[in-house]
């Protein structure tokens, strides 16, 4: 770990705990803002130096851009809390079922709701309510954005994303099919997610971007966050064998004594040290080419071919995913294989054709490397 990163889990850890610290010596401010920008923490970053007394030590351009940062979180904060009061009324009012899943929930548990950013809402709703939901976006004035099955997507004016889901995983993960749709651990008064199934979506949510991507430092925050300071808490024993269930139990447990040293105190070891610079290695999600290394490592086969024919071929389930009009009409899933290709080209060209000749580099070492890996992770392939 280095110098700047060992210093942004320090700030983190005193705007989560005021557990103080000290700057180490030589550090670069310009890296340390950037991996702060990186990893969406600059408004935690910001908190935890000023709590430790720090802020002073950093230069006039990295205060600006923290700052910056710290104070657009607490607009975007009350926009989006606003905005969320607004489409629960009108959701209710049109006797919608829904829950505001991640950070729209999660973020009344941080020591200040704003120090936990979002990108977008995330709601879980029901498919045959997607009528409802247009009309209701359309009354609020909002556009409809390009989505797929698992999104079902608008811009709000303040340029607020919002994103509805009827499923918590997408099903092309192995998790998805266990832990879909959702609505089964939904809490007595349907507007939440238990403890137990707000922490199972935490994990499996963090091991989906693990895998196809990245999850950085916020994810690892959430879980913190999460365990010990959410209210009422889950039972842990009921977690755990869901955990269990999904094939996840080891990858939670390694994530969550990352996340207790990272900001407790925990002891470290050397698969935490891995794991921990894995994950700083790279930004909030990672990026296209760990994702095509863990897509060939955990392939059946192990191989790029076997990769990127899974993506070129895609499963019924995730093309039913992705095209609801699809879902039980076999005859129809030729033209939604069609409707995706054309999406992939005319959406994604250059990322289709990065995995596709990025995939053909692949070395057998290397993918081997990159599953004993992942499995020392607590992530395994599939069978």
């Amino acid at each position: 770990m280095t110098n700047e990163q060992k210093l942004l889990i320090d700030t983190l850890a005193c705007a989560l705990t005021g557990k103080g610290y000290t700057v180490p010596e030589n550090i670069d401010w310009r890296l340390f803002v950037g991996l702060s920008m990186r990893h969406t923490v600059a408004p935690l970053v910001y908190d935890g130096l000023r709590k430790n007394g720090s802020w002073e030590m950093l230069p006039p351009p990295g205060k600006k851009i923290l700052s910056d940062a710290y104070h657009t979180a607490i607009f975007r904060d009350a926009q989006f809390m606003h905005l969320k009061e607004q489409l629960a009324e009108k959701l209710t009012q049109e006797n919608v079922p829904h829950i505001f899943l991640k950070g729209a929930s999660l973020k009344k548990d941080y020591p200040e709701p704003a120090l936990r950013t979002m990108c977008d809402l995330d709601v879980l709703a029901h498919t045959e309510d997607y009528p409802k939901l247009d009309k209701i976006a359309a009354e609020m004035g909002a556009k409809a954005e390009d989505g797929d099955g698992n999104h079902h997507s608008f811009c709000f004016p303040g340029n607020l994303a919002v994103e509805f889901h009827p499923n918590l995983i997408h099903h092309d993960t192995p998790v998805g099919t266990q832990i879909n749709p959702g609505w089964q651990y939904a809490a007595t008064d349907g507007t939440d997610l238990t403890p137990e199934g707000f922490y199972l979506n935490t994990i499996c949510h963090l091991a989906n971007h693990f895998v196809s991507g990245g999850a950085g430092v916020r994810f690892i925050a959430d879980v913190w966050v999460n365990r010990n300071l959410r209210k009422p808490e889950a039972n842990w024993k009921t977690v755990e064998k869901e955990l269990e269930r999904f094939g996840l139990l080891d990858f939670a447990r390694n994530i969550e004594e990352l996340a207790r040293c990272w900001f407790d105190g925990g002891t470290e070891t050397p698969l935490l040290q891995e794991m921990g610079e894995y994950i700083l290695s790279e930004g909030q999600y990672g990026s296209a080419d760990r994702a095509i290394r863990n897509a060939a490592a955990l392939s059946p086969g192990e191989s790029g071919a076997s990769a990127l024919s899974r993506r070129v071929f895609p499963s019924k389930e995730e093309l039913e995913s992705k095209f609801p009009w699809c879902k039980g009409k076999t005859l129809l899933l030729p033209a939604a294989w069609c409707a995706r290709c054309i999406r992939v080209v005319t959406k994604r060209g250059s990322l289709a054709l990065k995995w596709t000749t990025e995939t053909g580099k692949l070395k057998k070492e290397e993918i081997t490397e990159q599953k004993a890996m992942l499995i020392r992770f607590g992530i395994q392939p599939e069978k």
